[in-house]
């Protein structure tokens, strides 16, 4: 089985990671890949979001599967490519990928489909848009970049004030570039956040373990949104009936829409919820795997990833597969970031990455080689330290401790990720 994963961060490194513990007899193509990824897989050079490109690789190389790891790939239609080609690939066309891409589509989607979400507007001009807040919103409300902006996009606003400068921000300014051509304005939702990842077949979904992001910069969730800080697993509120649940009423009535608008949906489905006192509703879907989350979750899983993901790679449905399995206790990620992150992070620092235990795994994200073979930081997130540990506290605590002893000049991280969970389990 020879694979080919696109992509060059700490949820490829996952991945990687993931496919390579179930079966040592797979040949990993990682293409660009990072260090961490190397030591997993041959490192190609690969425009990952090229089509063409891509698809040429592939043959050249004879791959069983290419797995796409992040959004731009899909967004430009590499998966398209590679189906006129029959070449199989894990991830949706780009026409359902659109769950992601399009916010404001999405959500138009999901409102038609009476999918359990918050209400929303859709807007290009920002004094209809600040109109729309100041007369039907109010105060807290979510102001949303509609298109791909890296997981920065969503401004939550406990003023008017605050909503306008949003506003102005994402459509006037262009601070997150064509992703603000639109924005979305949406009623603010209370209640705790939920990540739940399934692989689709365009019918059904095997949905995975619940894990919980940290989206704020600091302690206590406080600083500006970044692409996540840290991630836990299992998350105690996420039973089996709530995902049950979730599968109903969320899962399901999406890929129905989806089909029924001609853009059926194949890949990892990824429900960003919100657990209000109405039950569980969309706050956003991803059309891929979630990071930090993914390195939270995969390490807990002791069934396959491969085989799911290439049945659905080949266009066969999985409705009679058995459900995933996961190992007892928790997991625990600690994102260790740059300093300046996330608008402006500082890299080319040397690294200092000492040596773990196989209960502490260290995902790369954001790193480089120099040419005489030094580690050197080269993004906003550079690590993503995930903890095993029989009970969360351990974890938790295994996670913080590996996280500080990673250095580099400026390098930032949480030391609370899972407060919530700890709050709760006393």
């Amino acid at each position: 089985m020879k694979i080919l994963l696109l992509g060059s961060g700490g949820r490829e490194h996952a991945l990687a990671d993931a496919l390579s513990r179930e079966n040592t007899a797979v040949e990993l193509i990682a293409g660009p890949g990072n260090p961490g990824i190397a030591d997993l897989a041959r490192l190609v050079s690969v425009k990952a979001d090229d089509p063409q490109a891509v698809a040429a690789l592939a043959e050249q190389e004879q791959v069983d599967l290419v797995l796409i790891g992040p959004e731009a790939p899909l967004a430009a239609g590499v998966v398209d490519y590679l189906q006129q080609r029959r070449i199989p690939a894990f991830g949706p066309t780009m026409g359902a990928a659109t769950v992601e891409t399009s916010k404001a589509d999405t959500k138009a989607l999901m409102m038609a489909a009476g999918i359990p979400t918050a209400h929303a507007e859709t807007h290009r001009v920002a004094s209809e848009a600040k109109a729309a807040v100041k007369a039907r919103f109010g105060a807290p409300v979510v102001i949303k970049a509609s298109g791909l902006a890296a997981g920065k996009g969503v401004i939550v606003c406990q003023t008017e004030t605050e909503a306008f400068d949003a506003i102005d921000r994402i459509l006037d300014d262009r601070v997150f570039g064509e992703a603000g051509a639109e924005c979305l304005v949406e009623s603010f939702m209370t209640g705790e956040e939920l990540s739940l990842f399934a692989i689709a077949d365009g019918y059904d979904v095997l949905p995975m373990i619940g894990a919980q992001d940290h989206k704020r910069l600091h302690d206590g969730d406080e600083g500006p949104n970044t692409g996540g800080m840290g991630a836990y697993t299992p998350v105690s509120f996420s039973t089996p009936a709530l995902v049950d649940d979730v599968t109903e009423r969320i899962f399901l009535p999406t890929l129905h829409a989806l089909r029924k608008r001609g853009t059926p949906f194949s890949g990892l489905l990824y429900a960003g919820l919100m657990l209000t006192p109405d039950g569980p509703k969309v706050v956003e879907f991803n059309c891929r795997f979630g990071d930090p989350e993914t390195q939270a979750i995969l390490p807990m899983l002791t069934s396959s990833l491969l085989d799911p993901m290439l049945a659905v790679a080949r266009g066969a449905r999985i409705g009679n597969m058995a459900p995933f399995t996961w190992r007892g206790g928790a997991s625990v990620t600690t994102v260790v970031a740059s300093g300046g992150y996330p608008e402006a992070p500082q890299t080319g620092f040397p690294v200092h990455l000492p040596s773990f235990g196989d209960d502490v795994r260290v995902f790369h994200a954001g790193t480089k080689r120099d040419a005489n073979g030094a580690l050197l930081t080269s993004g906003g997130r550079v690590f993503a330290v995930t903890a095993l540990a029989d009970s969360f506290a351990a974890a938790q605590q295994a996670s913080r401790d590996a996280a500080s002893r990673i250095e580099f000049d400026g390098a930032i991280y949480r030391r609370d990720i899972g407060w919530r969970e700890a709050a709760r389990l006393g």
